[in-house]
């Protein structure tokens, strides 16, 4: 893998740690993202998020969004870039995002996120029973295809405002036993559609509702021996809200892999 870091660096804060702007070269194809990376290392190896922009985002734009960073500055947090992506919504692929079913693009973003994954992985800085993944609309969505494509790597993952999971058939929404907290605005247009996803992931999983997550207005917590899932409804509609970030966090603690 050939790899390499530019020279830009963007220091945030009072934070321990930097993020930097790396790149991969993926398929003959630059692929880049912003990393956070923690200053201070301990004996125990760092959690590692991945954290996907939404269709017409930018890593630039979502991590002032959502600055995962800020509310768990020990773990490595990475913001990878999309490319021009056609989509349903978007059939010239005039923006950037990330592949909308499996398959499309020959996967292009699943090897992507491959490279990026087996690259903090060879270099020995993660501890692997915390890798957790989060998407916003279209990120969402690929969030939803990682989990199906590479079900062992994630201990735990936020999808948001995202009906879509790669593929038509949601006959098997397992998703491996994953634990998933599921985001969405009462006024989001795919509101019905994310609705009928959820509680399909609830039957499949054979759970029953247990009251509120965490004390959460509007989280509603399924707990299951086939994976909890936290289903979260705002009064808001398509757009990634600054609280969602730090109930995130809280939610990546709460389920490291078992």
């Amino acid at each position: 893998m050939v790899f390499f870091i530019l020279l830009l660096t963007l220091i945030f804060g009072q934070l321990d740690g930097s993020v930097t702007l790396m790149s991969w070269n993926v398929n003959k194809v630059e692929r880049t993202a912003l990393v956070y990376m923690p200053e201070k290392y301990t004996s125990q190896k760092s959690p590692l998020v991945f954290v996907w922009h939404g269709h017409r985002g930018s890593s630039e734009k979502f991590i002032e969004r959502c600055p995962i960073h800020k509310f768990w500055p020990e773990a490595i947090v990475v913001y990878p870039q999309g490319l021009n992506t056609i989509t349903p919504y978007d059939k010239k692929g005039v923006y950037t995002g990330w592949q909308y079913s499996i398959g499309d693009y020959t996967d292009r973003d699943i090897v992507f996120f491959d490279e990026m994954y087996n690259h903090f992985t060879d270099h020995n800085l993660i501890d692997t029973t915390r890798v957790h993944c989060l998407g916003s609309s279209n990120g969402g969505s690929f969030t939803y295809i990682l989990i199906q494509e590479r079900p062992n790597i994630f201990a735990s993952v936020v999808p948001a405002i995202a009906s879509h999971i790669g593929s038509e058939n949601h006959c098997n929404v397992s998703f491996s036993g994953i634990p998933i907290l599921h985001i969405t605005g009462k006024k989001e247009r795919t509101f019905y559609k994310q609705k009928q996803l959820v509680e399909k992931i609830i039957e499949y999983r054979d759970s029953k509702r247990a009251g509120k997550w965490k004390g959460l207005t509007g989280a509603q917590y399924y707990p299951s021996r086939k994976g909890d899932l936290i289903w979260w409804v705002h009064d808001q509609g398509h757009s990634w809200r600054y609280a969602d970030t730090r109930s995130s966090v809280k939610f990546f603690k709460a389920y490291p892999k078992k």
